[in-house]
């Protein structure tokens, strides 16, 4: 069956090959809701000029499995692309400390994706279909926070709910999704939330359940600002989950 990362490589020259080819236009920062007007100049990213691809390389990742589960270390390398709204991740870790474990997250021309497979022989997950396609197009409009490019692309629409809450709606040809982005009174984003991710459970079932993401840590990094840590959780009624957590190390700009 083979690497999973072989596919991501693969995966990754031809969606470079691609929004090369693509201008889907931007709009102008005084068209957009003034917290992210603020957002947007204090992030530095509208002095970099065209990006079409960025770079996220993390440190200190790790997944929880469960509630009451430990925390696992794992090595995580990330693209997003901007023209066409798509995302690449790559994870591996090691099961019992010997067992080969990768997994590449996805969202590409409409459709999401994660596959897990182990020591490259078999697929534990290969999670695809509606659910996942919302989901994993939700997630790029959560990382405006991490990339605030996004919040000019056309596909991105704005609403303000009070000068520090805004509802941001991503639309990828009918695909749609939405969630809440809150600032501080430094016009940072902070966190943002959304009931347009699905929580799969042991049986393969899907679950809507609201989920938060949060960041932290601005730093400013040569031209642009980004924060350096993040985490994502699961709202349940029963209590909140954390399944995720890392550190930001630099995010690279058209690599």
């Amino acid at each position: 069956m083979g690497s999973l990362k072989t596919f991501f490589s693969l995966e990754l020259r031809r969606a470079r090959a691609l929004v090369k080819r693509i201008y889907t236009g931007k709009r102008k920062l005084e068209e957009l809701p003034i917290a992210l007007q603020h957002f947007l100049i204090q992030s530095g990213f509208m002095a970099v000029g065209s990006i079409h691809q960025a770079k996220i390389e993390w440190k200190n990742a790790a997944l929880k499995f469960s509630k009451t589960g430990q925390w696992k270390h794992i090595d995580c390398v990330q693209h997003n692309f901007l023209p066409d709204p798509i995302r690449l991740v790559y994870m591996k870790t090691k099961m019992l400390g010997i067992i080969g474990l990768e997994a590449f997250d996805s969202f590409r021309h409409g459709h999401g994706g994660m596959v897990i497979r182990m020591a490259q022989l078999f697929n534990m997950t290969d999670a695809k279909g509606p659910e996942i396609d919302k989901a994993e197009l939700v997630t790029i409009l959560a990382e405006v926070m991490i990339i605030p490019d996004y919040a000019v692309q056309t596909y991105i629409q704005w609403e303000e709910i009070n000068p520090y809450t805004l509802r941001g709606t991503i639309n990828y040809h009918g695909l749609m999704a939405s969630g809440i982005f809150y600032f501080n009174s430094n016009f940072v984003i902070e966190k943002f939330e959304t009931t347009d991710r699905f929580y799969t459970d042991k049986k393969g079932k899907f679950h809507p359940v609201k989920w938060t993401a949060e960041c932290s840590g601005y730093t400013r990094h040569g031209e642009i600002s980004f924060p350096t840590s993040f985490k994502a959780t699961w709202n349940f009624p029963t209590g909140d989950f954390t399944y995720f957590q890392g550190q930001i190390n630099t995010i690279i700009i058209n690599p």
